[in-house]
């Protein structure tokens, strides 16, 4: 019921701007959401739980889409981006990520939609054509204008110790270091979080590009953890070592516990991804492990190197 009261009020709220939850009671009532005898203290509890809803100084609640409309949020590739339509966000991109996994679905101004694949994998899937071509380490802007997403390339970087990179700094800093359980600040959570209540604070905070998040806040050693070594399922191929460089924490995280649950080696659930990926097909049954592990390339793939050969 709480998930029914956050879409119906964010709904209203994108419609007619900020609300009180006085404001928003009569519709939740007509619209049958809640029982309560008090309903606008329900309407409360359960904004203040969503991601995507903030309560300003005066009372009032706001929607993340409404506050990010004319914002840009900065992103460095790290990775060539001809061909792709998968992009990796990390925390830098919280904000938006955090309405993507909400609404499902992020309308482009060049046509289609972005969405997410996992979203702790913190996979962006578009369209192809979807990502401007440009090569590694190029700052992309991604903006939020009536409700689409553009893409575009900056070819000027934004300076990292201008006034505004400052006040952004300072800002969220301060949200950051709060004693109201924001404890594990790396998260991209906390961090979305974070920036909705710096925007209520300051609404033109991200109206011009700035530097990526992650690089103002020196989040680099939270996002990517380096040289990630895996083993492969025991009897196969003498179970050789395999190194996964710059994967996101997340992703990381997230093969762990489905490994876990799924009752087999992080090696193992690895390797048949991989192998699935590459040919892009279903994921292969257990028992073609080893048919699933692939030749031996004729050069190494970026982000994959072998054991012994970095």
């Amino acid at each position: 019921m709480s998930k029914r009261i956050v879409t119906h009020c964010t709904s209203e709220i994108n419609t007619s701007g900020p609300l009180t939850a006085d404001d928003l009671a009569p519709g939740v009532l007509a619209a049958g959401l809640t029982r309560s005898s008090s309903p606008a203290t329900s309407i409360r509890t359960a904004l203040r739980q969503s991601p995507v809803l903030v309560q300003l100084p005066d009372g009032r609640f706001d929607s993340a889409r409404r506050m990010l409309d004319g914002a840009a949020l900065t992103h460095r590739v790290r990775y060539p981006t001809m061909g792709r339509q998968v992009l990796y966000a990390g925390p830098e991109l919280a904000l938006l990520d955090q309405l993507l996994l909400h609404e499902g679905s992020l309308a482009l101004s060049t046509g289609g939609a972005v969405s997410s694949s996992f979203g702790e994998f913190g996979g962006w899937c578009g369209p192809p054509g979807w990502l401007p071509d440009v090569p590694a380490d190029t700052l992309l802007a991604f903006r939020l204008q009536n409700g689409r997403v553009t893409v575009t390339p900056l070819h000027h970087e934004p300076s990292p110790s201008s006034p505004a990179t400052e006040r952004l700094r300072l800002v969220l800093r301060r949200y950051l270091r709060s004693d109201d359980g924001l404890t594990q600040w790396q998260s991209q959570h906390t961090l979305g979080t974070s920036m909705l209540r710096a925007l209520a604070e300051i609404p033109d905070l991200l109206m011009d590009p700035l530097p990526p998040l992650d690089e103002i806040l020196q989040l680099g050693n939270e996002r990517w953890g380096r040289e990630w070594p895996i083993e492969s399922a025991d009897g196969v191929r003498n179970g050789k070592q395999v190194v996964l460089e710059d994967l996101p924490v997340g992703l990381v995280a997230a093969l762990e516990r489905d490994a876990y649950n799924l009752g087999v080696s992080l090696g193992e659930l690895t390797i048949l991804l991989l192998s699935a990926a590459t040919y892009r097909t279903a994921m292969p049954c257990r028992h073609d492990t080893e048919a699933a592990w692939l030749s031996p390339p004729g050069g190494v793939l970026p982000g994959l190197v072998e054991a012994g050969h970095q």
